[in-house]
């Protein structure tokens, strides 16, 4: 078992913390920097992570933590985020946007490399669950 706890306040470190709790992983576990799974994985935790991170400091929670927590179990990564940001509304059954958009994919990808991507919301509090079988 492998199990990673951090506390993330600003985009920059924040990823670099999330990168650093994969290596760690990818150390723990012997996987090559070539596993795909992993690096499904790792994109779909930067996406999500990066996009909690944006918006709990873009609407007003500056200063507000967003707890990160990295799990394996089983030959199974479980990575979650709890944040005090604004909810979200109906965009994980968003499509991927057109070629042309500059915007909008991160949810779309995350979808798709995860074995399970959960969010839900209770109160003013976020929670999501990212599932990669590795």
């Amino acid at each position: 078992p492998f199990e990673f706890h951090a506390t993330l306040t600003r985009l920059e470190d924040g990823l670099d913390t999330l990168h650093h709790s994969v290596d760690l992983l990818r150390e723990r576990t012997g996987r090559g920097a070539d596993d795909r799974n992993l690096i499904l994985f790792e994109t779909a935790l930067a996406e999500i992570g990066s996009n909690v991170l944006i918006y709990t400091g873009k609407h007003g929670a500056n200063g507000q933590p967003v707890e990160y927590e990295l799990r394996l179990d089983a030959g199974t990564a479980t990575a979650s985020f709890t944040d005090q940001g604004p909810p979200l509304h109906n965009q994980l059954t968003r499509a991927m946007p057109a070629p042309t958009s500059e915007a909008g994919r991160g949810l779309a990808i995350a979808r798709k490399v995860l074995d399970e991507l959960g969010y839900k919301r209770d109160g003013e509090v976020n929670y999501w669950r990212l599932v990669k079988r590795l």
